[in-house]
């Protein structure tokens, strides 16, 4: 793992803040070089700790107004290949989602430890939707033993910029 020094959690905070902020307004408010900044930017890159730039949208502006966790037990096989069939069944729910107008958007699938071994987290437009990926959709899939939907009513907090250690050591 790289380790990260004060300059390099300053900057990806600023980032974290806004990734639009042109990198000399960044370099001045942080005293430094504009090359210095540009450099330790391509090192992050590099390194693969900065993945890319996003946009944070507003969801329900968009239309998905519900979030739902999924729950998902799977039927146990051997693997087939090098992957379980727990990854190979999610990453076929995630493609027929994102290929599909009548399924929702699975925004995240995780193999999870416990009772149940994938969990979702799945953005729909409305109840029915929901109702028509969980009751239509879901049993298309033989491997599929059983699912478990938590509904969300609010968010209190979904915050995606983690938080940067005061130092490496924790």
């Amino acid at each position: 793992m790289p380790v990260l020094d004060d300059l390099d959690r300053a900057l990806l905070s600023l980032l974290l803040a806004n990734a639009r902020s042109p990198l000399s307004k960044v370099a001045r408010r942080l005293g430094v070089a504009r090359t210095t900044l540009s450099e330790r930017l391509e090192r992050l890159e590099r390194s693969g700790i900065i993945r890319g730039y996003s946009v944070d949208l507003d969801l329900g502006k968009l239309g998905y107004r519900y979030t739902a966790f999924v729950l998902v037990k799977v039927r146990r096989v051997s693997l087939r290949g090098e992957k379980s069939n727990q990854e190979l069944l999610a990453e076929k729910i995630i493609s027929d989602c994102r290929a599909r107008k009548d399924l929702p958007w699975v925004e995240e699938a995780h193999i999870i430890t416990g009772d149940y071994d994938i969990l979702l987290k799945v953005r729909v437009r409305d109840v029915e939707e929901l109702a028509s990926f969980l009751i239509r959709y879901m049993p298309e899939h033989a491997d599929v033993v059983q699912t478990h939907t938590i509904l969300v009513l609010k968010t209190v907090g979904e915050d995606r910029r983690p938080p940067l250690l005061e130092s490496e050591g924790g």
